[in-house]
């Protein structure tokens, strides 16, 4: 078993100098890159990186006036695009064909700093491929997907922080295999231009760090009107009922109960509740059809002109998707919102502050064919909630994350009652 981890904390980067970052990255990137192989390759990096580092000393010379990220290196996901940089969005198509100007949230992020530290790998348009892209913990073993290079680098120490995006699972799921901290915010509070989409009703942006302070300190820069949350109290804790506890192994199952114990032990509140959902709809094929049909409306172009240069899933997915109508979309999107309310009044109605699970149904498989599971991410992300996984166990030697899960808005109280969950288990 080959494990490639180091500490690369973003809140520690606050005194570290320009080159020592740098040299921090260069290093790291050289050292492990070519065994997890987060990234796209890139000719001429260390030219290309040193320049970059270069003309933020140029923009920021006044050390006392720099901004929040000056010189951190941030591994932005193959689908959103960033200038200088070609997407590919893990395919075959042309690269000139699907590359576009940057969006609102690199123009920020440079504005901030930041130092582009590469593209990082994604399943082919965000759905499914075999990637080359290992398991910093044992590389024999999927990072998980479709945000696989984003998770890796920041697990592997190349990078503090990493840029994803989420349909169903694809912060979460990486997140949790490679045992890092994986957030992904409301739906919509963080604009998603300037990438490639595969769902637009789902797709959100989402963060990497390793350690919940890191997470905190990035999303309140990267999160528009970010509003600090302090409360004294332990919130109460929602655990669903019904066919959403059985998408978990055994071994999950004992381990997720084994934190709640804990979480008791703490003095927290833990309630059962049934949910306002159907039992059929979490475990049917309406949330993936949703996918579909969108995916197929996204790629109506392309596909019309470069189907053959497809892989076999996506291509298969896009053809299930011009089956569904217009109609059967906008049931779903408005079964988005009623969903959302729903839970808000259930919350409501049982007094839960939180809503919390396990952030797989299982730790990392071995082999790269299968990359996750949206059994315990897909319908909070349906109805568009801000969930986070924290790093806090392992089983036969993998992590598997704990996903904490609040209302649409309250990323904020998210983020800090996830810290004070952390700080109660890891203390057990």
């Amino acid at each position: 078993m080959a494990v490639f981890l180091q500490q690369a904390s973003l809140v520690d980067m606050n005194n570290v100098s320009l080159t020592d970052k740098l040299a921090n990255l260069y290093g790291r990137y050289t050292e492990v890159e070519p065994h997890v192989n987060a990234f796209i390759p890139e000719r001429d990096f260390k030219e290309r990186l040193f320049n970059d580092a270069n003309d933020l000393l140029e923009k920021f010379p006044n050390q006392y006036e720099r901004p929040a990220f000056f010189g951190v290196p941030f591994a932005i996901k193959d689908l959103i695009h960033v200038n200088g940089f070609q997407t590919q969005a893990g395919s075959k198509l042309p690269s000139l064909t699907l590359t576009s100007r940057e969006g609102s949230f690199i123009s920020k992020i440079r504005s901030m700093g930041a130092l582009i530290a590469g593209k990082t790998v994604t399943e082919e348009f965000a759905y499914h491929s075999i990637t080359p892209t290992r398991n910093p913990h044992n590389i024999e073993h999927t990072p998980g997907g479709s945000s696989m290079g984003s998770a890796a680098s920041v697990a592997a120490g190349i990078c503090p922080i990493a840029v994803g995006t989420q349909t169903l699972r694809s912060v979460i799921a990486p997140a949790s295999f490679c045992g890092v901290v994986g957030f992904k915010p409301s739906y919509d509070r963080v604009t998603l231009d300037g990438a490639i989409l595969m769902a637009p009703s789902f797709d959100t942006i989402g963060f990497f760090t390793q350690d919940i302070e890191s997470m905190q300190f990035a999303s309140s820069h990267l999160i528009p009107n970010w509003r600090p949350f302090f409360s004294e109290k332990k919130p109460i804790l929602g655990v669903p009922n019904g066919m959403f506890m059985n998408f978990m192994s055994e071994d999950v199952r004992r381990v997720f109960k084994n934190q709640l114990e804990l979480l008791e032990k703490a003095g927290y509140s833990i309630r059962h509740v049934d949910m306002p959902w159907e039992d059929a709809f979490i475990a049917g094929d309406s949330m993936i059809r949703m996918v579909h049909g969108e995916m197929a409306q996204i790629h109506e172009t392309w596909f019309r002109q470069y189907e053959h240069l497809y892989g076999s899933s996506v291509k298969d997915a896009i053809i299930k998707g011009q089956t569904v109508l217009l109609e059967e979309l906008e049931k779903y999107r408005i079964g988005q919102m009623v969903l959302r309310n729903d839970l808000e009044q259930t919350k409501m109605k049982y007094g839960i502050d939180l809503w919390v699970s396990p952030a797989q149904g299982g730790v990392a498989p071995k082999g790269f064919e299968k990359t996750g599971w949206a059994g315990m991410t897909a319908i909070w992300t349906y109805a568009g909630l801000p969930t986070i996984s924290i790093p806090l166990t392992k089983i036969d030697g993998m992590p598997l994350g704990f996903q904490c899960i609040d209302s649409h808005g309250n990323d904020e109280e998210l983020l800090f009652w996830t810290k004070a969950i952390k700080r109660s288990l890891s203390s057990e």
